[in-house]
């Protein structure tokens, strides 16, 4: 109890130190930039874009603006104790060098999660109020989804589609997709249930196939079904509803799916049905997205400070900035790694060691690039987990279980960082 009593002290002195800054004027100014937006709403005739334009630009500007203020308070924090002999009176019994490390974080975190709690507080309002002039035009929606407990088959053949392992199912009377959902309540769904579909269609003759007819029949334990046949696309989300009457006292149901085509096969996973139940309300579900944000910006402080324990500001912030950069283009890194491990492929089966591969690079070069590439996305975690954006641009509500896996992707790296630092700051040497 003492240590955390010593290291809350030292993070009250951060919040203190950073109010004498004047940080928080940074709100003020997302209030007067989020206000300015309605400049922009004669350039959108829809109101309801002209809002979703707004959630996703306050979002990311919260983002952006949190960001910001991690990353300069704390690469200059630590080096300014330094340089100024600061640390010297900071460091005296009974306050560990490591205490002030984490006091540090945990300062830094606190002011991040006020920042972020501030900034979606000032958008919910502002939301709320155009939503309110603008009567039945708008309204703030959340959708909770329910993912099926199980994905079953009959015939199915695993394969691999982008990210996703799915099930291909060749055309047959008895082969069919089977989700199968358990614990569902009736008063959770409307009179009638969204779902949401999504499927990879080929055909046995003929590989690139993309589109098809699928029979889709919606059944309880106790026999009573729905049916109905649905033409899609290939990866298009289509919705389609049934009777909430389906689901019985025991909350079981099962959707199957099968081609109609006489040659037709289809490909799923398990995440690609999803029922939406009724709207919850809008500040919580936007609450719950907030903590994606924070989790984000953890992982961008935790660099920060742990490098500034032996850079210079500037370099520990350039650190920081170059995080952030990679977390948000992750995606597009790694499909550039899998189109260079495609272009190796072709220049190992030509047995020609003076082939060059497509982008006119020795092979050996970009063999060295693909290969740190790779390292760089193993330690950097991708901010696709954090984007609520995403969500928020379809009315989805961010499960628990989607939040818990956005944080077992943080978690890890950030304690990770945050022991490094304090290691490098007790071994730290201040009579150099």
């Amino acid at each position: 109890m003492m240590a955390v009593g010593r290291i809350w002290a030292i993070a009250k002195m951060t919040l203190l130190e950073a109010s004498r800054r004047k940080v928080f004027t940074i709100l003020l100014l997302f209030g007067v930039a989020l206000l300015s937006s309605i400049l922009f709403f004669p350039s959108v005739d829809d109101m309801d874009s002209r809002l979703r334009l707004i959630e996703v630009w306050s979002l990311r500007a919260s983002a952006l603006f949190t960001a910001i203020v991690g990353l300069f308070l704390a690469g200059f924090s630590l080096p300014t104790d330094f340089e100024q002999k600061r640390i010297y009176m900071i460091v005296t019994k009974p306050v560990s060098k490591s205490f002030v490390f984490l006091g540090r974080y945990a300062g830094y975190v606190l002011l991040l999660a006020v920042f972020i709690g501030s900034m979606g507080l000032i958008t919910v309002l502002f939301l709320r109020t155009v939503s309110l002039f603008s009567g039945e035009k708008f309204k703030l929606a959340a959708y909770p989804r329910v993912v099926a407990d199980q994905l079953s088959h009959a015939g199915g053949e695993p394969v691999t589609i982008g990210n996703d392992t799915c099930l291909a199912i060749k055309f047959g009377p008895d082969r069919k997709i089977v989700w199968l959902f358990t614990g569902l309540r009736r008063s959770n769904f409307a009179d009638q249930v969204d779902v949401q579909a999504r499927l990879v269609f080929g055909a046995e003759q003929d590989a690139y196939r993309s589109s098809g007819a699928v029979k889709i029949r919606v059944v309880n334990p106790a026999g009573k079904s729905h049916e109905l046949t649905l033409p899609m696309n290939t990866n298009e989300e289509r919705k389609f509803q049934f009777p909430a009457d389906l689901i019985g006292t025991d909350g079981n149901l099962a959707v199957e799916f099968q081609a109609g085509d006489s040659d037709g096969i289809i490909a799923a996973a398990p995440e690609w049905l999803l029922l939406y139940e009724k709207s919850t309300l809008f500040e919580l579900s936007f609450a719950r997205g907030l903590l994606l944000v924070l989790l984000q910006s953890m992982i961008v402080l935790s660099i920060t400070l742990m490098a500034s324990t032996f850079l210079s500001a500037p370099l520990s912030i350039l650190l920081g900035i170059l995080l952030y950069l990679v977390g948000s283009i992750y995606g597009y890194i790694r499909d550039g790694t899998r189109e260079i491990d495609h272009s190796l492929a072709e220049i190992r089966l030509a047995k020609d060691k003076h082939v060059r591969t497509p982008e006119n690079l020795p092979a050996g070069i970009l063999w060295f690039s693909n290969k740190m590439s790779k390292a760089v996305l193993a330690v950097v975690p991708d901010f696709a987990h954090f984007d609520f954006s995403v969500w928020l641009l379809k009315d989805h509500v961010v499960s628990w279980r989607e939040l818990a896996a956005a944080s077992s992707k943080a978690l890890p790296p950030i304690l990770v960082l945050v022991v490094l630092g304090t290691l490098l700051m007790v071994f730290k040497d201040f009579d150099r």
